[in-house]
Order: C-alpha cells, then structure tokens, then sequence
C-alpha cells in the first residue's frame, strides 16, 4: 500500500481548491480546503488557500481570522501578509492594508506579486503618484503578465496619461485575449477622451466576458449614456437660445422655421445614436439604475424640446412665452438633474470605475 505525506495532500487539496475557485464555486473549495485541514490542522499553506478562499467569497472577517492563524505559524511569508493586506483594504481599514502591503513588499523585494497588491492597494487609496513606481516595479519583475499591464494601465489614467493608459491596457488584451477587466478599462479611457459610443460598446464586451463586472458595467453604462444625455439637453438649450433670439429679432417665420427644423434634427440625430448603440433591453437597466435620476429627467426634457422645435417648423402658433419657459426649463434641469444623481449627493467627482 503507498501512503501520501502531508505535503502531497496538502498540494493536492490546495490544486483541487483552486479550480473550484477558477469556477467561482467558493463553497466547494471551502470544503476541500476544511477536509485537508482536518488532518493537518496547522499547516500554514492551507489556512493560507482558505483565507484566499474565503476572501474572494466575500467573507473577509473569516477570512482576517484565518489569515491571522497562517501569520502566527509563519510570520515572515510575504504571501499571508499581501492576503492580510487585501482582506483589511475590503474591510475598510486602508490604513492597516497598506502598512502590511508595504511589510509584504520588504519581505519578498524581488515578488512581483507584493508588489503588485501594494499598488493595487495604493490605487484604491486614490493615491497614484504613490502606485506609479510601485507598478512600475511590478511590470519590471513580471513584464509577461497580463493584470499587472492592466493595473499599470489603471495607474496611468489616474495620473491623466490616457494614451500610456490605453496601450497598457491593450498590452494586458494581447497577452490575455478574454481579460474582461482590460476590455472594461480600456472603454473606461474612451468616456475620458469623450468617445462615449465606442465606450459604451466596450463596456458591454467587457460584460459578456466577465458576468461578473456587471454591476460595475451597468453603473458605467448608466453613466456614460448620463453624459451624452447631458450633452443633448445644452444642444437643446442652444437651440431653443437661437430660436428664440431669432424670434425676438422679428425675423420672418421661415426663418424660424429652418431654425427650429435644423435644431430639431440635431436633436434628433443625438437621440438616434445613441438608441443604436444601447440595445433595447437595457434602456430600462439604464433609466432604473440606482443613485441616477437625471437620465430620466434627461429623455424627458429632449422629448419636450424635439415636441416644441418640430411643432415650430411645422408652422404650429409657438408663441415666445413657450420658447422662453421651454429655454428656462432646459437651463433649470442643465443644473438640477445632476446634482440629483448619487455621485452629487456623496461629494464623488467621477463615477466612472
């Protein structure tokens, strides 16, 4: 009879474990990794897999318990301090994460990995002057892996550098076809630069290859189709400025009307692209999405304004009270509708993730 040692079923249970977390079946590696620990309560490469385990999962204080158990048995392995460190940035102690990010680091200087988990953890700090070099190190280390491209990428808009952003991103893609994250980036630098169709197209690539970027992805959706919307109502705005400058001057009615026939199909042309590059079946995840009112107040304000423009060209009896009280309200919702948005209300300056 051949008898397994300790570390071949610790190995074993640890490859076993890591597929069923590639699938995200965090319950069955749980349970692979707890069966291995019964017979070897101690050792600290699988309370380290089970802190991961459990981390990834969601269940950070679990995972803070045991991680602390792994760090007991061998405190001077940088990998249960970069998992420590992830686990105290997800419970909100960015202080702590980043001090043990930093230990992991002065542990294992030559570990692409630490110090990957430092920038990472120093980008979730909004600190990217500080990521830059940290990152930098990283790709120096590993300059074949695709998420530490993509996180160099990350560091890089942050400082403003788009173009360096974008090709880092697209760098990670090359490397890693299916890395949904880069995709998700890369459309990120596109609502940047203002290409916010091409974005929005990006961003849902980036969810039918990663599901579970979804609420990030719907988030970004909702509020790149804000910005367009935006757009639109100060379109509509100067519009209604020219048409109702025009009137006051006493210009003939053709006049008026051509002007409010062009300011109509501008208006209509923005709204028309923007329905081709949203599919039907998320215009309702858009306008319902939490923390966004201005969108809907966006479509309506347009669907009043294309009304009176279209009614004016077609020669219907507009007087200059209407446009007047049409141009005010667009100027009032120019103002109002974002500041009602979540983002407004938490003092953030950019929702886009």
């Amino acid at each position: 009879m051949t008898f397994r040692s300790d570390a071949d079923s610790t190995a074993s249970a640890i490859i076993l474990a890591d597929s069923y977390v590639e699938v995200r079946n965090f319950r069955r590696a749980e349970e692979v990794l707890r069966a291995a620990l019964a017979n070897n309560p101690h050792d600290a490469a699988l309370l380290n897999e089970l802190a991961r385990t459990q981390h990834l999962s969601g269940d950070h204080h679990a995972a803070e318990r045991t991680v602390r158990d792994a760090l007991s048995r061998t405190p001077e392995d940088a990998y249960p301090m970069r998992i420590y460190a992830s686990v105290l940035d997800a419970l909100g102690r960015q202080g702590e994460g980043l001090s043990w990010a930093r230990r992991a680091v002065e542990a294992a200087p030559l570990d692409s990995m630490t110090h990957f988990e430092y920038a990472r953890l120093l980008v979730s700090a909004g600190d990217a002057e500080a990521a830059l070099p940290v990152a930098t190190e990283a790709l120096r280390l590993a300059p074949d892996d695709a998420d530490t491209h993509d996180l160099m990428g990350t560091v890089l808009g942050m400082v403003g550098r788009l173009a360096e952003s974008t090709s880092e991103h697209e760098m990670a893609l090359q490397l890693e076809p299916g890395h949904a994250q880069a995709l998700h980036n890369i459309a990120v630098n596109r609502v940047h630069s203002r290409k916010l169709f091409s974005a929005v197209v990006g961003f849902r690539q980036a969810a039918q290859l990663d599901p579970h970027l979804g609420d990030k992805v719907r988030a970004n959706i909702a509020a790149t189709v804000r910005t367009w919307l935006c757009w639109t109502t100060l379109a509509a705005w100067l519009a209604l400025w020219i048409l109702f400058r025009v009137e006051r001057t006493g210009a003939t009615s053709r006049v008026g009307r051509i002007v409010a026939a062009v300011g109509c199909v501008v208006l209509l042309v923005m709204f028309g692209r923007l329905a081709r590059s949203l599919p039907r079946h998320l215009w309702p995840v858009v306008l319902r999405q939490p923390g966004y009112r201005s969108p809907r107040i966006y479509l309506g304000l347009g669907v009043l304004v294309v009304g009176v423009l279209g009614a004016f060209a077609l020669g219907a009896p507009v007087n200059q009270f209407i446009l007047a009280a049409t141009l005010l309200l667009a100027v009032v919702v120019s103002w109002v509708a974002p500041r009602l948005d979540k983002e407004w209300l938490d003092g953030v300056r950019s929702d886009i993730q």
